[in-house]
């Protein structure tokens, strides 16, 4: 099972700031659509299998991955295979940092816009079952 990805903070600000400048800046509304719509499927599958009680290291955690990677793998146009799911796990970790969930608070203040909710609960599990099941 990989162990969390170590990555600095210039590193996780460049990430963060990609996916701003991808889907908050001048992105075309159909990006910013399917960024959004992906996100939701993530939290809806992620919740329906925390309350069915999977465990993230269980087998049936491992269908659930490889049911949110071909998503993302859509989405970005990635085909699900080890380096696709260590780069995804890298990003998760970024997008699970307390600063990363407080800078996107600060933006949609700063904004006017929604808050959005914390995803924290969602992407621990989705972060532990990835780490497990690294492999298609």
């Amino acid at each position: 099972m990989p162990e969390q990805t170590t990555i600095s903070d210039a590193e996780r600000r460049r990430i963060v700031h990609e996916f701003v400048d991808g889907t908050v800046g001048d992105a075309h509304p159909e990006v910013v659509a399917m960024v959004r719509d992906l996100t939701h499927r993530v939290r809806d599958t992620v919740e329906l299998a925390r309350a069915a009680g999977i465990a993230p290291e269980s087998p049936r955690a491992g269908h659930v991955v490889a049911a949110l990677v071909c998503a993302y793998g859509e989405v970005f146009d990635r085909v699900d295979d080890a380096g696709y799911r260590s780069a995804l796990l890298a990003r998760l970790e970024v997008a699970n940092d307390p600063r990363t969930e407080r800078y996107f608070q600060l933006l949609a203040t700063v904004n006017g816009w929604t808050a959005p909710p914390t995803l924290t609960p969602v992407l621990d599990w989705f972060i532990a079952a990835l780490r497990h099941h690294s492999a298609p």
